[in-house]
């Protein structure tokens, strides 16, 4: 018996066919919507950035703040530290572990306790800066009275002459203060006001009483600064 074969020619409709995307298709589709995606997140996170606009703000100078505040104590602890006040409070507890025999004072100043004291000779038309200045220049300053031991030894040495003191009047806060800018503590002594226009001190004759700033002939220089180790002594630490 003779077969038939049968041949048919499958005309399947173009959606029917399976196919591999392309290029184009692939951005046309989920590349595209991805696209829109991202722009949306972007879209509302401005808009969110926007709404909290101040938020934004306020974070960021309080940062700034922050930072600001940080230097400023930095830049105290490192004057405190290594300043000219730090150097003395250093030196100070250094000699407060060295024998009372290996601390003395230049040629020409008295030792009393741990101080060195110069009392010049000269009676000199001279204001109280410029004594001031001569204090400077042998690193040295005006005496400040910080206790009463040392307000009596002053006395004692001060009977027949005035010496200026590192005390001012200040007018406009009217109180008395010295160069350290501390007040004066009028229960260590009083000060005897003869004349309403002094505002410099002087001790002497057994007492503190005002002096004319701009300097006078009856007064003398006087200056202090802390004791310091004697050579013999330096050679042999």
């Amino acid at each position: 018996m003779a077969e038939y074969v049968l041949y048919a020619d499958l005309n399947l409709p173009q959606s029917t066919r399976p196919r591999i995307p392309t290029v184009p298709d692939v951005q046309d589709s989920d590349c595209t919507y991805a696209e829109v995606k991202v722009k949306s997140q972007d879209t509302n996170a401005a808009a969110d950035c926007k709404s909290s606009g101040k938020s934004c703000c306020s974070r960021k100078h309080a940062a700034i703040l922050v930072v600001i505040i940080l230097i400023l104590v930095l830049a105290v602890y490192l004057i405190i530290t290594y300043g000219p006040t730090a150097g003395s409070q250093n030196s100070s507890t250094t000699l407060s572990h060295i024998r009372e025999e290996e601390l003395g004072c230049p040629p020409l100043w008295r030792k009393h306790g741990r101080k060195c004291y110069f009392f010049s000779p000269e009676k000199k038309m001279k204001d109280w800066e410029a004594s001031r200045g001569e204090c400077t220049t042998m690193e040295s300053d005006l005496v400040v009275i910080d206790s009463r031991e040392e307000m009596s030894y002053l006395l004692s040495v001060s009977k027949y002459d005035y010496y200026l003191l590192g005390l001012k009047y200040f007018e406009k806060k009217k109180e008395w203060k010295w160069i350290n800018n501390m007040k004066h503590d009028p229960t260590m002594f009083n000060i005897t006001r003869a004349y309403s226009d002094y505002d410099c001190t002087a001790i002497g004759f057994g007492e503190v009483g005002t002096a004319p700033c701009g300097g006078s002939q009856t007064t003398q220089n006087m200056c202090e600064k802390d004791v310091t180790i004697l050579k013999r002594y330096q050679k042999e630490s």
